[in-house]
């Protein structure tokens, strides 16, 4: 698939919060403003207006309440 960025598609394509958590760890750096728009989307998180790191950051903070919530529920 051209045009397909592929980072993109490792985080579209996990199944568990961690393993988006990881992946958005490993591109935060490489990761240009339309990959981080589509990843918030993919989350529904909110992107408007923020900056690229404000955005990252928005997500990381959804993937990690993601996995608290999950971990505690997977407890009881």
């Amino acid at each position: 698939m051209d045009g397909v960025n592929e980072d993109l598609m490792r985080f579209l394509d996990a199944d568990e919060y961690e393993d988006k958590l990881r992946i958005l760890e490993e591109i935060k750096d490489r990761a240009d403003d339309h990959v981080v728009n589509m990843m918030a989307a993919s989350l529904s998180v909110s992107a408007g207006g923020a900056s690229r790191e404000e955005c990252i950051d928005r997500i990381r903070h959804y993937l990690t309440l993601q996995i608290q919530y999950d971990g505690k529920r997977l407890r009881n």
